[in-house]
């Protein structure tokens, strides 16, 4: 019999928090496995670079932190055991142990190191990511920030696929873009792809749990950007971007009006 066990793998940001309070409102989940983060901390160039950097942070944590405290309100369906590991000790054998021992069904990801053939060998083809980006066109990392720096506000989404041995590019079993509206900023257009995708992952699972689940190969593989591709020299131009109004002119170009919009 196959098991209904549904267990997280996630960072232990603010957003990460979101996902697992809004997975947890909905489904008794078996087991939580936080992954500590790791995201890099390049030099600037400049003190326009620097202070480039801390605006962009600050802004982000912010907003973000807004986003958890009312998801915080949430109640969970139970009180799974949560797990709390260093970076990269995801793919650890202790740690792989501790997978299979929570004998998962549906195996939800969202924000950790990229996964390696012994924790997908726990449970092939059933592991499932929240990649807020459309692979076909971002893949990696800050797949929500690239498109608007970019000035390419159409590609703004958010996908559910399986996991496979490469970063980004398996079957996608879910994806949409976000809607955007005149009132957004950079900040808001930052977080729909997480609140759409936390939405689109538990449409999956309740697919799943009905034995429902449809999947599609991508038709092309999108360009892979790594960490250390955001650094403060894109983010100074991001920020002069937001100042100099180029990113509002290209919102209001590119949204339309919706009853359902996000509060934040």
């Amino acid at each position: 019999m196959k098991s209904k066990n549904i267990v997280i793998l996630t960072g232990n940001d603010c957003r990460h928090q979101y996902f697992i309070h809004h997975l947890s409102a909905e489904f008794s989940i078996s087991e939580i496995f936080i992954e500590a983060g790791n995201f890099p901390s390049p030099s600037s160039q400049s003190k326009e670079e620097s202070i480039a950097w801390e605006w962009f942070f600050q802004r982000r944590d912010d907003y973000e932190k807004k986003l958890v405290k009312k998801s915080a309100e949430l109640k969970g369906k139970n009180e799974p055991r949560t797990t709390y590991l260093d970076h990269d000790e995801i793919n650890s054998a202790q740690t792989v142990a501790k997978v299979k021992k929570a004998n998962p069904g549906f195996l939800a990801v969202f924000g950790t190191s990229i996964l390696k053939k012994p924790i997908l060998n726990v449970l092939p083809n059933q592991c499932f990511n929240l990649h807020i980006g459309d692979p076909e066109y971002y893949r990696g990392s800050s797949c929500n920030f690239w498109p608007i720096y970019q000035k390419k506000l159409n590609h703004l989404s958010a996908t559910i696929h399986r996991i496979d041995q490469n970063i980004d590019t398996g079957e996608i079993l879910s994806r949409q873009a976000v809607t955007l509206q005149k009132s957004d900023n950079e900040q808001t257009l930052l977080l729909k792809p997480l609140i759409l995708g936390t939405k689109l992952m538990i449409k999956i699972i309740k697919q799943w749990q009905g034995g429902l689940l449809q999947s599609f190969p991508q038709n092309k593989t999108g360009k892979l950007y790594k960490k250390a591709d955001f650094n403060p020299e894109v983010i100074l131009k991001f920020k002069q971007m937001v100042e100099s109004g180029e990113l509002n002119t290209l919102i209001q170009a590119s949204s339309v009006k919706t009853l359902a919009g996000i509060e934040l």
